[in-house]
């Protein structure tokens, strides 16, 4: 007995003497941290923490994001998902419990407020992506997947349409492919020379931008083109506003560029001609800066919801350009649409 309360003396002294040494490195590494964090300041203390708000970055997160300090998290995965505030949640549950929401679809007093509510929140939409309600319109769907899939599914495919998209993509980006090459289409990866790419305020000019084509997929090797795609076809060149994986950010130039200056891009491909649209992956690049739509009219624009604000997931939407939602087809209709 006094063998074994002996060997547990010494147990103890010595996890006590390790949890002093771990104290004190807890504590030198804290103190280490803190004396970086004011080197950091020193440097970019005016631009650090949204020095203009009402709340600085630090006082954000010990009122809004308290859950990440109980819990000793450093959270890094906002390009899948960023984190929702306190403040939010509270807005919304109240929301949900102190108001009656209906179908927007039916007439009652409830649907009609809640039709309201909606339309309300498309025209923010817009607003987020300075676009004109004239010149667009705004498709909620469950998540950016979603926008895209709808896109491929009702694009007005032919064999003489060209699917193209750049080698730094979302896979969701990818499935369009699908559908272009199962109504004959063709489709092919391209790089962008480093010129294009924004590394920090879209600075590169249209003339600079080039682009080198990838082998070309059909789904039919006996399909291959004879001859020149016409100038009648509609075609589709699909890119993200900033990579998911990379975070480099293309530069929104693009768009313009494709739709105007195709001739150039693709100098000596056949694939030049036809009636080039753009599509914008904007799920991952709309956090942090939105596409300007009256200053780049892309046809088509993605948005992914939760990696804006966190919550509600499985909410997204689809800009797409007038003009462009008159050539749509859409083969599947159900009960109400939004």
């Amino acid at each position: 007995m006094i063998r074994s309360l002996s060997t547990l003396s010494c147990v103890s002294l010595a996890l006590s003497g390790f949890s002093c040494k771990n104290r004190h490195a807890q504590s030198n590494m804290t103190s280490n941290m803190d004396s970086d964090k004011e080197e950091f300041l020193r440097e970019f203390g005016d631009d650090y923490g949204y020095p203009n708000a009402p709340k600085n970055i630090d006082e954000i997160r010990a009122t809004e994001f308290k859950r990440l300090d109980h819990d000793g998290l450093v959270y890094l995965d906002h390009a899948g998902t960023t984190l929702y505030s306190e403040t939010q949640m509270e807005a919304i549950f109240k929301g949900l419990t102190t108001s009656v929401f209906g179908n927007p679809h039916s007439q009652s007093d409830s649907s009609l407020a809640t039709a309201e509510i909606i339309r309300e929140a498309r025209q923010q939409v817009l607003d987020f992506c300075n676009a004109s309600a004239r010149d667009y319109k705004c498709i909620f769907t469950s998540g950016a997947t979603a926008a895209l899939k709808l896109v491929g599914e009702a694009f007005p495919w032919s064999s003489q349409s060209t699917f193209m998209y750049t080698m730094e993509n979302h896979n969701s980006v990818l499935g369009i492919r699908e559908y272009a090459l199962s109504k004959g289409a063709t489709s092919f990866a391209i790089d962008i020379e480093e010129a294009a790419h924004d590394g920090g305020g879209c600075k590169s000019p249209v003339s600079s931008i080039k682009v080198l084509q990838r082998p070309t997929l059909r789904r039919n090797e006996a399909t291959l083109l004879e001859e020149e795609p016409s100038g009648n076809a509609y075609n589709l060149f699909a890119f993200p506003s900033e990579c998911n994986f990379s975070g480099s950010r293309f530069s929104l130039h693009l768009v313009n560029t494709v739709k105007d200056d195709t001739a150039r891009v693709l100098e000596g491909s056949p694939y030049r001609k036809g009636r080039w649209m753009v599509l914008i992956d904007a799920a991952k690049g709309c956090a942090t800066k939105p596409p300007d739509l009256s200053k780049y009219q892309a046809d088509f624009v993605v948005i992914s919801f939760y990696k804006i604000f966190g919550y509600p997931t499985g909410l997204g939407a689809l800009v797409v350009r007038t003009e462009a939602a008159k050539l749509l087809k859409k083969s599947y209709f159900s009960g109400g649409l939004c």
